[in-house]
This record gives structure tokens, C-alpha cells and sequence, in this order.
């Protein structure tokens, strides 16, 4: 019998269990691939949101927010490899100059630090930038995420919580107010836990439809929304993340770097039916004219595809944006289980503030 069972080692199930396990609690992380993080947690950009984007009444806004403060402090602490290179959020069009407006009373809605700028002083360290009005949030930044997931690991395992690689979660039941956890590593197993977390993103309807007394019309339908990214391999005339207006669902195809300094761009959202990471170099060509119109001076010969990712959205294609969905008894009746979906970004900027709540919550499951 142990205290937490999380489904899922991303870095929000690794975040929580961190925070669980420093209370005392015993936990153990199933994660069904070779390494933790290994899927929506490392296949992004890696970088650090201030919390400018989302409504102010969103938990999208309060945690990423608080968590932007607490992944510096984390990563300095750990040293963990970052970089806060601040970021310009660009109107590429006179037609975005208001949506650029509405950003701008957002992030001060939000209390996030953020100006406008004059263009001056955006080329002065971004040359060959082209574009109307810019924003500048100066808490972006950018972290390595495998040395992030690592450090959380060795946390959990120092509080003497449990990180149980290559292993499927299949079922849970309830007997005697306790979780049965039915799993599958080399071999068929169960293990007894007082109280049950999901998180398992990509995976949650399949999760969530094996939970005995889960009820159905509780359970997101996950939209998979695939990303690409590109790399430069020319020297980056920019030193700030670059970042157009953002559309529906993305925050456009932008300027990112790689901590060796290398520049990236993506990613493009595409809606896909299964999890695939092959990567689609057709879309080069897309690529270059949407970051053309901010940087015309691109070499095409120097774009190659780098990798992909996908998205665990909770939000349809033509629907407005979702914000993060984390259920307790009070939404779904079952006690001692704690239900997130749709956490896609900021996720990463918000993992150890979710962490905090999520450790609250289950406090007051009991």
C-alpha cells in the first residue's frame, strides 16, 4: 500500500510528485516509456512563458505566472542550463496592430511585466526584423528540459518516492476505499494506493475510460495538435525570442533558441487522428513564407527540419481556447482522485506551481 500513484512521468507528473513525496507521502510515477519526459515534455519549444496570453481568471494565467517565478528560482538552484533571453511578441501587419493592443492589456491584466517598445531598440539587438509595433516581455526564456525532468527525478527519489519506468498503467478498481492500480511492466502487477492522480496527457481518454466510476461525460475528447520545427543552421542575427501575433492555437511559427545558441523555428499546428512524429519537410515552404514576413533576409538553404511534437489539446480546431481542466471529487465524485487534462502549453512554465496546487488539493481530498 503506498500513499500516490501518478500516472504519467512527464514533467507535470514529475512535478507533483516531487511536491507530494517532499511532504513526507510515499509515491510512485508510472511511466510507460524508456525515460520520463520523454513525449509532450521534451518535444516542445523549451521555453519559459511570462502568462501573457490567457484571461486573467484562467489557471493558464495564475500558474504559469507563479510558475515562471518558481522554474528560475528552481533552475538556478539545480543548475539546471537556462536562459532568460526575453522576448518580443511583433506585428508583422497594420491588421494585427489591435490584436498586438488586446496582448498588451492582457499581460497587464495578468500583472505581467511587459512594455511597448520602440523599434529602435528591438533591431538594435534583432537586425533584418520586420514589423509594425512590438511588445517586450522580459521574463521569457528558454531551459533545458532534459536537465529539468533529471533534476525533478533526483528529487522525487531523495524524498523516497518511486519512478517506475516501462511501466502501462491498464485499470484501476476500488475496494475498501482504496485504488487498485493494475499495471503491466515485464510482468502483469497491482499495487494498493490510497489516493490516484492522472496525468497522463497524450493517453488520458484511454486512461480515464479505464477508472472504475469515472464518469464518461467527465473525459475531454484529446485533439492532437502536431507541431514542427526547423533549425537554422546560419549564424542568428537575433538575440531575443522572436515572436509574431498569435493565432487560435498557436503562437505562430517564432524565433527560438537552443541553449548553445542555435535558432529554431516552429512550431506550425497542424490537427492530426493518431500520434505520429514523422516529420513532414513539405512544409518548408510554408515555413519560410510565414517567417518571411518578419524576416526577409532568410536563407532557405539553411532551414532543415529538426523534430516534432504533439499536443494533448483538449480544445477542437474551431473552438475557442480551453483552459486547463485539474478535477477533484467536488467535479467528478470519486474521492482521492485527482483528473488533469488538456495541459498543454505553458504546461512546462507552469509544472511546479501546478505541482503546489495539486498537493493542496489532494490535502483536502481527505
Amino acid at each position: 500500500m503506498v500513499d500516490v500513484v501518478i500516472i504519467g512521468g512527464g514533467v507535470i507528473g514529475l512535478s507533483i510528485a516531487r511536491e507530494i513525496s517532499k511532504s513526507g507521502r510515499e509515491i510512485i510515477v508510472l511511466e510507460k516509456n524508456d525515460r520520463a519526459g520523454d513525449a509532450t515534455s521534451s518535444r516542445n519549444s523549451g521555453v519559459i512563458h511570462a502568462g501573457i496570453y490567457y484571461p486573467e481568471d484562467f489557471l493558464k494565467s495564475k500558474l504559469c505566472v507563479e510558475g515562471n517565478r518558481l522554474i528560475y528560482e528552481y533552475a538556478k538552484s539545480k543548475k539546471i542550463n537556462h536562459k532568460q533571453y526575453g522576448k518580443y511578441i511583433i506585428a508583422t501587419k497594420e491588421s494585427e496592430l489591435s490584436n498586438l493592443e488586446a496582448i498588451f492589456f492582457q499581460g497587464k491584466r495578468n500583472k505581467v511585466e511587459i512594455c511597448k517598445v520602440e523599434k529602435e531598440q528591438v533591431l538594435e539587438d534583432n537586425p533584418g526584423l520586420v514589423f509594425h509595433e512590438a511588445l517586450y516581455s522580459p521574463s521569457s526564456g528558454v531551459i533545458d528540459v532534459p536537465e529539468y525532468v533529471t533534476a525533478l527525478e533526483g528529487d522525487i527519489q531523495h524524498f523516497g518516492g518511486l519512478i517506475s519506468l516501462r511501466t502501462s498503467f491498464l485499470s484501476s478498481s476500488i475496494k475498501k476505499n482504496k485504488f487498485v492500480i493494475n499495471c503491466k511492466a515485464d510482468d502483469f502487477f497491482s499495487i494498493e494506493s490510497k489516493c490516484l492522480i492522472n496525468c497522463s496527457g497524450l493517453s488520458n481518454e484511454i486512461t480515464l475510460k479505464n477508472i472504475e466510476n469515472f464518469p464518461i461525460d467527465k473525459i475531454f475528447p484529446n485533439y492532437y495538435a502536431k507541431g514542427h520545427y526547423f533549425k537554422y543552421s546560419g549564424r542568428s542575427p537575433f538575440s531575443n525570442l522572436i515572436y509574431p501575433v498569435s493565432g487560435q492555437h498557436s503562437l505562430g511559427i517564432h524565433v527560438g533558441f537552443d541553449l548553445a545558441g542555435g535558432m529554431r523555428f516552429g512550431p506550425d499546428v497542424e490537427f492530426v487522428d493518431q500520434i505520429d512524429y514523422r516529420f513532414d519537410e513539405s512544409l518548408k515552404d510554408k515555413f519560410i513564407d510565414s517567417i518571411s514576413l518578419y524576416w526577409p533576409d532568410i536563407n532557405p538553404n539553411k532551414l532543415h527540419p529538426d523534430y516534432t511534437g504533439i499536443r494533448p489539446k483538449i480544445t477542437k480546431p474551431n473552438e475557442s481556447m480551453r483552459d486547463f481542466s485539474i478535477q477533484t471529487s467536488d467535479h467528478h465524485g470519486l474521492k482521492n482522485f485527482i483528473n488533469l487534462q488538456g495541459i498543454e502549453s505553458p504546461g512546462l512554465t507552469s509544472s511546479l506551481a501546478i505541482g503546489k496546487l495539486v498537493k493542496n488539493l489532494l490535502q483536502k481530498e481527505h
